[in-house]
């Protein structure tokens, strides 16, 4: 009865072992499952934070001279930018949890068809042969390796993440010296940026930025002209409401009052999809500058 003996033994340690391997895998993806969903949080909280800094900042424009709701709306204009950007992070993050549980979730079912396998072969097992032996579990890695994970989907708005790391620092450091209030500084990196990175997908967010740096020094003419490049180079990208926005009030704000409120009316319908607070500062630009 060796066989027999042999069949015995396998089968009493083979399942622990294999559920052994389902534990295992299942806690090699605890950590980052536990990290992964704290991050989630904070970007959220991050989020709504910013949500009520951004409402509170409507909230008093609407009870400021029109010349101080301007430069309110380059703080207005970071912080929208920085909640877009957030948001693409925290659906990168769940992208990447999906993935992994459904990684896990294969792992899980591999071993255990492995042990259905192994049990069936034992309880067929004839004297004089031993049953076949149960191939080693595979790491959650290698499963994700041999099974091609499903594309994040398409995102309308350009993530930073598409852009190369040196990009995505020097765009960085050129949002920080604006928000700083360094415009002269901004200015310089933002220019070099486009001239290095003309056709990164946040070349356009860039070119908006420029703009920004000389409307705040109150320079609408040079505002103006870098807005008018960017609705023309980058009529498509992200930042393109915003631009089209700026370029009508800097034109109102340097004295050609038609022109602008022409811009400013043909927003809502060149940018049906933009958003509300664009479509909202728009018609705030109308009422300002006593368009009829």
């Amino acid at each position: 009865m060796p066989c027999l003996s042999r069949c015995g033994l396998s089968r009493r340690v083979s399942r622990p072992l294999l559920a052994l391997g389902v534990v295992i895998a299942a806690g090699w993806g605890l950590p980052a499952a536990a990290q992964g969903a704290a991050n989630l949080g904070a970007l959220r909280d991050k989020v709504q934070e910013l949500a009520a800094a951004a409402s509170d900042i409507r909230l008093a424009q609407s009870t400021m001279a029109p010349a101080a709701a301007a430069q309110m709306d380059l703080r207005l204009s970071a912080l929208e930018e920085e909640i877009r950007s957030l948001t693409g992070r925290i659906e990168e993050a769940q992208n990447a949890a999906d993935r992994n549980d459904a990684q896990l979730k294969r792992f899980q079912e591999d071993v255990e068809f492995r042990l259905n396998r192994l049990e069936q072969g034992a309880g067929t097992a004839t004297p004089g042969t031993a049953p076949p032996a149960a191939a080693p579990a595979t790491p959650p890695a290698a499963t994700a390796a041999a099974t091609p994970a499903p594309a994040a989907p398409a995102r309308g708005n350009p993530s930073p993440s598409n852009s190369p790391p040196d990009a995505l620092a020097a765009y960085d450091a050129a949002l920080g010296m604006l928000r700083r209030g360094e415009y002269v500084q901004a200015e310089a990196a933002l220019k070099a940026f486009l001239s290095t990175y003309g056709s990164d997908r946040l070349a356009g967010n860039a070119q908006y930025w420029l703009g920004e740096t000389f409307y705040a020094r109150g320079n609408y003419e040079a505002a103006a002209q870098a807005f008018l490049t960017g609705v023309k180079t980058y009529p498509d990208g992200a930042k393109a409401p915003d631009t089209f926005l700026k370029l009508g009030i800097s034109l109102v704000q340097m004295g050609q009052k038609d022109k602008g409120c022409q811009v400013l009316r043909e927003l809502p319908g060149r940018y049906p999809d933009a958003a509300a607070t664009i479509k909202s500062r728009a018609e705030r630009g109308l009422r300002d500058g006593s368009c009829t």
